[in-house]
């Protein structure tokens, strides 16, 4: 899980406080809007003649005038206010209960009656008083109808439409946010589970910069992989089957011939035994170079190199004393390298074996190694070299140099073995002709750090 600061949760984060800031502003907007409408009808009936009329009622009538025209006048009242008249002491007039939110309010303006004052002082107060001849001083409140301390229930319900609005809103902005990326993955991952290698997360979408669009490259990062995979197996297939076909026409013919002869000769049998170990070591390359490329990881240990590279020297001089060729080591002590030993082993031997095959006979091959901080390892022959456009070519699997034919002409997927092992230890390998005539090969892997 990514900490908060993440590019997501700022995105959530702005969608909630733009959220949050709308529906304040549309809220004032509403109440300022409706609180005025009610307003106007509130200040319209306050300065209305019920004032002075009641106030008559009350001079003519004593408290049961008022009371009896409090009864007649509620009929021509505006439908959204109520008149209370309230005592000194608190009490409505017709026994009516005051608005709990402003019973207390009322009751504290009405006990300011003309009474507790000097007869030339009168405070200012909110509502209209009167007074009567020999009655206490009463107060008259115009209040509007369903109001309570969140306002008129119109208000009430606008500011409840008002906040469903901007939730609506903002969850679809979410919504949008989050299942568009997720619906176009979830189409990408059910293409490629169909069997669509080509299957991929659009561009917009891996544009991204918060963790979805991080999750869409990873995805085309793996459906990348997966489809290279694919199409290594399948030229594998295709590559084994034309390698192996050579061989096995060859032992064929060998059987045959014999057959003919009436048994196998010595030249048969060598033929045979041959071909028998081409194909053996056909099916070997063939292998690790499967699992190189299928490999996720590989083993990590301290590799004192200079004791890989001299076991390499001393196995190939067998072969080398055999076509005339001369192999020789120089390389220093302590080159470390971290990685798989036994992975370094069959690169190195690759690239020697590779230079012995087409060395010159009489001549040398000479495998150099330098320390630093990028271990050098050259491997130089004596042979007839590569043509320089094809110096690249030939760490394919299955190339061959044009004209190069014969039993040394190897399984065409040494070097390519070679090229993958060291690019999986963070190395590399590249070939370049030889001014003086061969070929070198050129191996940097960065040194183990000892410190």
């Amino acid at each position: 899980m990514r900490p908060p600061g993440s590019p997501l949760y700022w995105r959530l984060f702005l969608t909630v406080a733009a959220a949050i800031v709308l529906f304040i502003a549309l809220a004032l907007l509403t109440t300022v809007l409706l609180v005025t409408r009610e307003l106007e009808g509130y200040v319209h009936a306050r300065q209305s003649p019920l004032g002075r009329e009641a106030a008559d009622a009350y001079a003519s009538g004593g408290m049961e005038g008022l009371r009896d025209w409090l009864g007649h006048a509620r009929q021509g009242l505006p439908q959204d206010v109520t008149v209370y008249i309230v005592a000194p002491d608190g009490s409505e007039v017709l026994g009516r209960p005051l608005p709990g939110w402003a019973a207390r309010m009322m009751r504290a303006i009405a006990a300011h009656g003309a009474d507790s004052h000097p007869a030339n002082y009168r405070p200012t107060v909110l509502a209209p008083q009167l007074i009567g001849r020999d009655g206490p001083v009463l107060s008259m409140f115009v209040m509007p109808r369903n109001v309570g301390p969140w306002g008129s229930s119109s208000t009430t319900l606008a500011l409840l439409g008002v906040a469903l609005l901007v939730i609506a809103a903002a969850a679809w902005f979410v919504a949008r946010a989050l299942t568009r990326p997720i619906t176009e993955l979830q189409l990408a991952v059910r293409g490629l589970a169909s069997g669509h290698a080509e299957a991929r997360v659009p561009a917009r979408i891996t544009a991204r910069s918060d963790e979805l669009g991080a999750l869409a490259t990873d995805f085309n990062a793996m459906a990348d992989r997966l489809e290279r995979l694919l199409e290594h197996r399948q030229r594998l297939l295709r590559d084994v089957s034309h390698e192996l076909r050579s061989p096995l026409t060859r032992l064929q013919a060998a059987i045959v011939l014999s057959a003919h002869r009436g048994g196998l000769d010595a030249l048969d049998r060598e033929r045979i035994e041959r071909e028998i170990r081409r194909m053996d070591a056909l099916i070997g390359d063939i292998l690790r170079y499967s699992r190189l490329e299928d490999s996720a990881s590989i083993a990590r240990r301290l590799v004192r190199l200079e004791e890989v590279l001299r076991e390499i020297t001393e196995d190939a001089r067998v072969e080398a004393d055999s076509r005339g060729v001369r192999v020789e080591l120089h390389a220093p002590s302590g080159l470390r390298v971290v990685g798989d030993p036994d992975l370094l082993h069959s690169a190195f031997e690759n690239l020697v074996r590779n230079a012995v095959r087409h060395c010159a006979t009489g001549g040398i091959v000479a495998i150099v190694a330098t320390a630093g901080a990028q271990i050098r390892v050259e491997v130089l022959d004596a042979g007839p070299g590569v043509p320089e456009e094809l110096l690249e070519r030939i760490f394919e699997p299955w190339f061959r140099v044009p004209g190069a034919t014969g039993p040394g002409t190897g399984t065409g997927l040494g070097l390519a073995i070679a090229r993958r092992v060291f690019a999986m230890h963070g190395g590399s390998v590249v070939a370049r002709r030889r001014a003086q005539g061969g070929l070198a090969l050129d191996v940097h892997l960065p040194a183990a750090d000892l410190t």
